[in-house]
Formats: structure tokens, C-alpha cells, sequence
């Protein structure tokens, strides 16, 4: 490297530093070491020196520390716009409604010009005009759902259409009340049945249009990893052109990748394709399609019988073969003919188009079921109830995928709170294709998590069964939230361990209305349960899968998370199972590969929930005794915050109840 590069680099981060003072500044916030040391090394991996995986614990104020090197970054007059993928829509509503407004106005001073950004998703998640104020004639959706205006659903479209009629997003996010999907995909198209801006007579005020017209200016755009996968792995360009991407919440990015390259067919979802071209093909046609649709049905019932579990399909059999060819030939005439007629007034053009995109879906998904490899991973789900089967097609990997898509496009930043399993980088890397070609660090965290916490492991109980979580565990529970005067956050890995929880806390805990007990439902939003578990001290809320990440309760209200057992990936899983398997077969240990690993981020994050502030202290609880005995137990410590570590109830009882005690 030459002195004038030296001299280049040496002024890159003066500047850096000046920025991230003058936000620091701004936001009335502390300058943190770890944040220094985050933004320096984004900015080197933006800057072309390696793509970079960060751990920046609670505290370490990680979006500013990527956010402005990525202004910095973007607003280069020789750079270009940089992407910021978010897992979930809390974090992506921060970014834009909180974190990128502040650090925008701080930079307005430093830097030649303003900072712009926009949020960018998926078309399906914006009101569809022409759906709204088309005429409804071809729409069968639309019609069923408003020929029946005093049932549910028929109430929902009806306030759905007075609340699009006035909205200035058309954002279903921005949508305030209760909706069933099914009304929602009466008035919202995907990409594959958009007419599109030119052909649509409310292209000049889509939603969706002025969205992507925003993002195509701005310096930062921020979305999803499923956005982020589609661009990349599918090579559909639903992202404007960017110089670079950050991935925060990184430790998702392989399920969220996985999931949005996923295919699903059924007869059910075969039969809403074909319902919306019934009146745009021939009666030949639609015998035909319903004749194919029927032979599926017929079909999958027959692989269903006798399946108590997902059932992983490695080759298809002869009436397999015929039912997936069927429906492949079938919706390829239906589409041939429905896209033969051009013509037409603006409603009618539109519904062909939709149907067009049903019909496309269920062909290609259909040919790609039919032409599985050793890299696919196809599974059954047998329904359960009046639910039918589904088959699913997974890529059994994402790294290669990412690798040539993703990382040699062009400089990526993973980060995240939990990035490391064990202390160490490795798993992640490996997930996502990376080698030594990358800058890792973990920044650290302001908080002083052996001061402030206590792990704590039963390690006397019984060991998890079939069954859930032992009796003595449950009894081990009901007296740590006495002992902590409720103020307790119980994250269990199932709906079955929730319920069997809130029916024993209930009985147990009858006589002690000063510790009212809050249950997670299944399907029930979230932000109003932690809403009413942060502003009421004595509550014990019990939840699942989704409380484990992003619960941010600092202060009183939670001195006390429960993990009711090692969230191992269930066994049944046909993804995990083929990962486990192939890692087995080419010598390794897939169980240490795939399923620690899952765990271990999982269990950090469930951990993370309680120490949220330098003045937070309390216990994170686990009732499973195989973390203190099994071989494994010591990977998965290490991958949780570095609380001090103790086997004995005794101490811990004593701490959560002098803790009580001085809260009052």
C-alpha cells in the first residue's frame, strides 16, 4: 500500500469518526468502543478490503455503527446506494421510522448533501388499485368475500376497502385492525399477476410503483432477506441497482433465504390457480385442469396414509410422476390459452393477468417438483383435518447459492447480536458459503453480563422427554416466579409446552392474584401482550417462538427468562434431517454441524431478552438439565451472553428474591 493510499485511508477515517461523533452527538447518546470499532470495520468491508461478519452484542448501538459508514458510503459521489436487509418488521420499522431519520439530520452538517431512504417490500404487501376500484366482474375473490358483507371476512373487506381508500401507503403493516389473509389477497396481486405500471390505468398511483420509484432514489434502501433472496438467488431484480448490502439479524439469513426459494404445491392451492382462469379458457381446458387437480388430490392422499409426520420423498413413484405431469400439461394449455387473448378493457386485462401468474406458479412449481436432484431436499406434509397435503421443494443448501449470488456481487456485511456458536465464527460461515476471504469480530457489549446475570441450570431435573417438560420442571418454574414476584418472561420451543405451562401456573399460582400469569396465543400478535407485560410488573408472560427475539423490556419488569428446554431443531424436520444426513455422509457430525448450532443462536437470542440496559440485573433460567451434563452443554453456554454461571437453586432463589425485595 502506498503512502497516498495511506493518506486516503487516514482521512476515510477521520471523516468516519467525525460522522459517527456528530450522531453520537445529536441522538444524545455515549461514544462505546465497540460501536467505533463496528462502524471502522464496515466501512473497510464497503470500501472493497472483504466482506465482514460482526457480533455486536445489546447495547453496542449496532445500527448506527453500520448506518452511517453506509451513508457515508452511499453519498460518495462514486459509489452507490447500499441495501439494508432486516428479518424482522421491527427492526425494519426502527431503521426507517427512528434510526435513519436521526442519523440522516446528524449528517446534514458533515456531509455535501442529504441522505435519502426509502423501505422497500414485496409487491403483495401493498393495496392493489385496480384490484380496489376495478370492477370486480372476472374477480371471484372479491365478489365471494362482498356477496357475504355481514360475516367475518365480509366485515374485514368492508373496512379494509373504507381504510384503502384513504390510506397514503397502501402498506398492510399500516393496516390497524385485525385481517384474515384470505381478505388481504383479495385486494393485493404478486409479482407474477401484476399487470404491471404501463399496462395498469392506476399505474401513475400504484403504491407499490411509488415505493420502487423512491427506492430508485434513494442512498439507502432498506427490506428483507426474503427481498434480498429473491434478487439474489433467483436473479429476479426487485431491488434497484446498490454498491453494497448489510444484512442485520444475520443469524436468520439461511432460514429466510431458504424460505423464500421454498415451492409448495397442493390441491388446494392448484384449485384457487385454476379458479381464478375458470372463466378464461375453454370448457375442454377447465375439465382438463380439474381433471389434473383431482388426480393430485387422489394422489397425495394415497402418499399421506399412515404418515404421523412430514415425509421426505427422495424419488417419485409411477402415480406421482402421472399426477405431477398431469398438472404441469394442464396449466401450461390453461396458460397458453389465457395469455392468447391481449385485448380488452382495463378490468379484463388485469384478471388475466392474474390468473396468468396463479397458473405459472403451479406449472413451474409442478416442473421443478418433477425434475428433483441429490441437491433438493421434497418433503410431504400430510394435513391434518379438513387441511390437504402439501408438497414442498427446499434447495438442501443456500451457501453455494449465496456465495455466487450474493457475496461475489459485490461488498455484504453480516451482522447481528448472536452471530457466533461457541465463540466461534465458523457456523455461520459455512452456512453462507464464506471461507477466510472475510473480516470477522465480535465488538462486544457495554453491559457487564457477570455482574449483572446469572445463567442458571436445573441441573437435577429430568431431562426433557416426548412428553414436554417434566412435572419437576414445571413445579421448579412456579417457584422461581414466586421467589422473583412475577416480573418473568417462560419461553418455551412449542405451543404444547405453553399450554401445558399456563394449565399448571393457573392451578398452582390460583391463590396468588398478585401474579396474574399472560399466555401467548397461537396466531395472536404479540406487541399488545409485551405491551401490557412491560407496564405491569408482576406479570409472567409465557410464549413461544416468536418472544424469543426482539423483546425488549428493560427495567423492573423482567428480572427472570425461563427456558423451558434446548430448542433443538425437532427431529421430524425433513430440512434439518437432509442437512444432518449430508454432513454425516461426507464424515462430519451433522447434529454438531446443523442442530448445536440452530440452537445455540436460538438460545442467545431467548437469553438476550434479559439484561437491556446498564442498570438491568436478574436470571436467565434454563430447565434442562443436558445443558450442565452433555457434551455439548459447554458449546451452547459459551454462545449465550457470559453471565456468571451457577447449578445451585439455592443461591439463585436467594438472588431473584432479594432482587423482589428491593424493587418492592
Amino acid at each position: 500500500m502506498g503512502d497516498g493510499q495511506a493518506d486516503m485511508d487516514d482521512d476515510a477515517d477521520a471523516r468516519l469518526l467525525a460522522a459517527l461523533e456528530a450522531v453520537i452527538t445529536s441522538i444524545g447518546g455515549e461514544e462505546r468502543s465497540g460501536q467505533v470499532a463496528m462502524a471502522r470495520l464496515v466501512a473497510s468491508a464497503l470500501s472493497g478490503h472483504g466482506h465482514a461478519v460482526i457480533q455486536a452484542g445489546t447495547g453496542t448501538g449496532k445500527s448506527v455503527g453500520y448506518l452511517v459508514p453506509a451513508a457515508l458510503h452511499a453519498t460518495d459521489p462514486s459509489r452507490g446506494p447500499v441495501v439494508v436487509a432486516t428479518a424482522t418488521l421491527a427492526l425494519q420499522r426502527q431503521l426507517v421510522e427512528r434510526d435513519l431519520p436521526r442519523v440522516a439530520q446528524a449528517l446534514e452538517p458533515v456531509l455535501e448533501r442529504p441522505v435519502t431512504f426509502a423501505v422497500l417490500k414485496g409487491r403483495n404487501n401493498y393495496v392493489c388499485l385496480q384490484r380496489l376500484h376495478g370492477s370486480g366482474a372476472q374477480d371471484d375473490d372479491a365478489e365471494a368475500l362482498f356477496d357475504a358483507p355481514t360475516s367475518v371476512l365480509g366485515q374485514q373487506a368492508v373496512e379494509l376497502r373504507r381504510w384503502a381508500e384513504d390510506t397514503q401507503t397502501g402498506d398492510r403493516d399500516d393496516y390497524p385492525g385485525e385481517l384474515d389473509a384470505r381478505v388481504w389477497r383479495a385486494f393485493s396481486v404478486g409479482r407474477r399477476e401484476c399487470v404491471g405500471e404501463s399496462r395498469c390505468a392506476y399505474g401513475e398511483e400504484c403504491f407499490t410503483a411509488l415505493r420502487r420509484q423512491q427506492a430508485q432514489d434513494a442512498d439507502i434502501i432498506v427490506t428483507n432477506h426474503a427481498m434480498l433472496a429473491i434478487d439474489a438467488i433467483e436473479g429476479i431484480p426487485v431491488l434497484p441497482e446498490h454498491d453494497a448490502v448489510v444484512v442485520d439479524e444475520a443469524h436468520e439469513l439461511v432460514d429466510r433465504a431458504t424460505q423464500a426459494v421454498t415451492r409448495d404445491l397442493s390441491p388446494a392451492l392448484a384449485e384457487r390457480a385454476a379458479a381464478a382462469a375458470r372463466r378464461l379458457v375453454e370448457p375442454e381446458t377447465r375439465e382438463r385442469v380439474d381433471d389434473a387437480i383431482g388426480q393430485l388430490g387422489e394422489t397425495l392422499g394415497a402418499m399421506a396414509v399412515g404418515a404421523s409426520g412430514p415425509l421426505r420423498i427422495t424419488e417419485w413413484g409411477r402415480d406421482a410422476v402421472l399426477a405431477l405431469t398431469a398438472v404441469r400439461d394442464a396449466f401450461h394449455a390453461a396458460l397458453v390459452e389465457v395469455n392468447a387473448a391481449r385485448e380488452g378493457d382495463p378490468d379484463a386485462v388485469a384478471a388475466r393477468q392474474r390468473a396468468a401468474g396463479a397458473l405459472e406458479e403451479v406449472h413451474d412449481t409442478a416442473g421443478a417438483l418433477l425434475a428433483i436432484d441429490r441437491h433438493d431436499v421434497v418433503w410431504l406434509d400430510p394435513g391434518e383435518g379438513a387441511r390437504s397435503p402439501v408438497l414442498h421443494r427446499a434447495p438442501l443448501s443456500v451457501a453455494g447459492l449465496l456465495r455466487s449470488a450474493l457475496f461475489d456481487a459485490g461488498p455484504v456485511v453480516l451482522t447481528s447480536a448472536t452471530v457466533t456458536v461457541g465463540g466461534t465464527f465458523a457456523p455461520i460461515l459455512a452456512a453462507v458459503g464464506l471461507d477466510d476471504d472475510v473480516q470477522t469480530a465480535d465488538v462486544g457489549s457495554p453491559f457487564d453480563f457477570a455482574r449483572q446475570g446469572i445463567l442458571y441450570v436445573a441441573r437435577d431435573l429430568p431431562a426433557p422427554g416426548r412428553d414436554g417438560v417434566p412435572m419437576e420442571a414445571l413445579d421448579e418454574l412456579a417457584d422461581l416466579i414466586e421467589a422473583a414476584g412475577g416480573r418473568t418472561l417462560a419461553l418455551f420451543s412449542s405451543w404444547r409446552g405453553v399450554e401445558r405451562a399456563a394449565e399448571y401456573l393457573r392451578v398452582r399460582l390460583r391463590d396468588r392474584a398478585d401474579l396474574p400469569i399472560l399466555v401467548q396465543q397461537r396466531g395472536d400478535a404479540v406487541a399488545g401482550l409485551v405491551a401490557r407485560f412491560a407496564e405491569e410488573p408482576a406479570t409472567t408472560l409465557l410464549g413461544t417462538v416468536s418472544l424469543w427475539q426482539g423483546v425488549d423490556v428493560p427495567g423492573e419488569s423482567c428480572i427472570l427468562v425461563v427456558i423451558d428446554r434446548i430448542p433443538f431443531p425437532r427431529p421430524d424436520d425433513p430440512l434439518v434431517a437432509a442437512r444432518q444426513r449430508a454432513v454425516d455422509e461426507a464424515g462430519g457430525s451433522g447434529f454438531a454441524s446443523v442442530s448445536v448450532p440452530k440452537a445455540g443462536l436460538l438460545m442467545a437470542q431467548g437469553a438476550g431478552r434479559l439484561i437491556r440496559s446498564v442498570a438491568d440485573r436478574g436470571v436467565v433460567a434454563v430447565l434442562d438439565s443436558r445443558l450442565a451434563t452433555a457434551g455439548y452443554g459447554p458449546t451452547l453456554r459459551r454462545s449465550m451472553p457470559p453471565f456468571w454461571f451457577t447449578t445451585d437453586r439455592a443461591v439463585v432463589q436467594g438472588s431473584l428474591t432479594r432482587l423482589r425485595d428491593e424493587l418492592g
